[in-house]
């Protein structure tokens, strides 16, 4: 596909993130992040929390952080009143874990596939063009778009949350072709118009119609 061809999103936020791919996802399916100064913990808690005590959602660095609508476009879907989860430890990321694998069925609510027990609270952009942005585990009660609002790009459309099928604070993104048939839709891929890239020299590089690779740390500025 060439350049011009490839569809160009905004970032979803702003400031500096992990960009990741964790086992499971789609290849062009993304979760983000951000880490302290040392880009070394997600949150300000003890290490040793995770293990023997629990780690508070609201002490991830990402949690609360504003999302903004990637492109221009119509929402189509919104998942709103999922609670988050309040705490993260090695036992509860076991049972979310498994809960996900084994036991999700997603149940029809008013007509529909209701996804929020996998996706928690979440928000669908539709461009003009047609295909589809999807930005999943927002928190509870953050969701400051409406189905038919159409909103315009940098938009402010939730909060980073821990709701839904989500171990920890963070954002999921990727773009479905439709939505019609939610079990026959094919995830695409994309690229950011614009971003900086930490170099292993520790420089920030300047990129454009690109995405990163899994886990680099990226730099975002409106």
């Amino acid at each position: 596909m060439a350049i011009a061809e490839k569809i160009t999103i905004r970032p979803p936020v702003d400031g500096e993130w992990k960009f990741l791919r964790p086992p499971g996802h789609h290849p062009y399916a993304f979760d983000f992040v951000q880490t302290d100064v040392q880009r070394r913990s997600t949150h300000r808690a003890a290490r040793w929390r995770y293990f023997a005590d629990r780690i508070l959602s609201n002490e991830f660095h990402c949690w609360n952080q504003p999302v903004y609508a990637p492109i221009d476009g119509e929402v189509i879907g919104v998942g709103d009143g999922w609670p988050d989860h309040e705490y993260t430890n090695i036992w509860e990321t076991v049972r979310i874990w498994y809960n996900a694998t084994y036991k999700f069925r997603p149940k029809e609510k008013n007509g529909r596939l209701d996804i929020r027990p996998n996706a928690g609270n979440h928000v669908m952009i539709q461009a003009k063009q047609g295909h589809i942005v999807f930005l999943a585990h927002l928190r509870n009660q953050s969701v400051s778009v409406k189905e038919g609002q159409h909103v315009r790009q940098g938009e402010v459309i939730g909060r980073v949350g821990n709701s839904g099928n989500s171990t920890a604070p963070h954002l999921h993104i990727n773009l479905f072709d439709q939505m019609a048939n939610p079990f026959a839709a094919k995830v695409l891929p994309f690229v950011f118009d614009g971003y900086e890239l930490l170099s292993a020299e520790g420089q920030w590089l300047r990129q454009i119609l690109s995405a990163p690779k899994a886990g680099s740390f990226v730099r975002f500025n409106d």
